[in-house]
């Protein structure tokens, strides 16, 4: 019975609509895999993603790539991607901690000395389909 009480007082939370999709700009290459994660509060960012997604890069146009997601998310989140070149799932660092690998998040922020906030990068999900664009660069 707690359980059934815990969702449906998380309901309201999740949109349960249309298609996200979000458009990766800025692939260089046609080799690995783009790596989707998102987190739905500033406690779990960068830590816990509430959902996350594997696609190789093969059809790759143009440098853009469109990832769909039909799960839930959360009405408001922060988007991830990165584009994992040599596809081993995770995204490689050099010794300072910065990423070796292009990356990018929703809002296109930048990050001052490490990544940028959760609050720079949350979006709001409407329950419409939606098209988020994101920008990956190497830093």
């Amino acid at each position: 019975m707690k359980n059934w009480a815990y969702l449906i007082a998380t309901l309201p939370c999740y949109v349960f609509a249309a298609d996200v999709h979000i458009d990766v700009v800025g692939v260089s290459s046609a080799e690995g895999q783009i790596v989707l994660r998102v987190w739905d509060s500033s406690e779990s960012y960068l830590k816990q993603p509430i959902f996350s997604k594997t696609v190789p890069v093969k059809n790759v146009a143009n440098g853009e790539l469109r990832i769909s997601v039909s799960d839930p998310l959360s009405s408001e989140c922060a988007i991830n991607v990165y584009h994992d070149k040599n596809a081993n799932g995770v995204l490689d660092t050099n010794w300072f901690g910065i990423p070796k690998e292009p990356t990018g998040m929703s809002n296109n922020p930048k990050g001052k000395f490490g990544p940028p906030s959760y609050q720079d990068a949350k979006i709001k999900l409407t329950g419409q389909e939606q098209v988020i664009r994101i920008k990956i660069e190497e830093i």
